[in-house]
């Protein structure tokens, strides 16, 4: 009879406890993919990031080549001292130049980037996934192999992002 009071409480604690585990929500167990980079060029504002990139061109493109045309006379080793200099100098500017323009493009990419976080993290949580991989990334380092075309969150993430 002893027995019989202690099995009653417990099969029913054991009852209660599994309908409480049923009832607990489910963590999202998917993973899914994107195409980052075309994530990025389909935001509204990535045209700013194009103006950016355009400018920096037609400053870099001029110091690129005075330097390569330098550095071939360099190699041949038939460079004078007023050669040799023009080099260093050419090549201090380009430096300059290019961390002028990448903290620039930065600075205007910093916000897009930001704002897609936020936009792929709502859409993971709405649609379920835990985890969520940029495509290329994935394929470019073997991480990933295969991945079916339902995983893949590029197109709800665009359309997010435009409104």
């Amino acid at each position: 009879m002893k027995r019989l009071t202690l099995f009653v409480p417990t099969l029913a604690a054991l009852l209660l406890s599994s309908l409480l585990v049923a009832q607990t929500p489910l963590t999202a167990d998917k993973v899914g993919y994107l195409n980052a980079r075309a994530v990025v060029e389909a935001h509204p504002q990535f045209a700013r990031v194009k103006e950016v990139q355009a400018k920096a061109e037609a400053e870099l493109k001029p110091l690129r080549e005075q330097v390569q045309s330098l550095e071939a006379k360099l190699r041949q080793g038939n460079a004078t001292a007023q050669e040799q200099q023009a080099y260093r100098t050419a090549a201090q500017r380009l430096e300059t130049a290019g961390q002028k323009w990448s903290e620039q493009q930065g600075s205007v990419l910093r916000p897009i980037t930001e704002d897609i976080d936020m936009v792929i993290g709502r859409v993971a949580k709405e649609q379920g996934f835990a985890i969520v991989l940029d495509q290329e990334v994935a394929a470019s380092s073997g991480l990933v192999v295969y991945a079916a075309q339902e995983l893949d969150l590029t197109q709800a993430i665009k359309q997010a992002i435009s409104k």
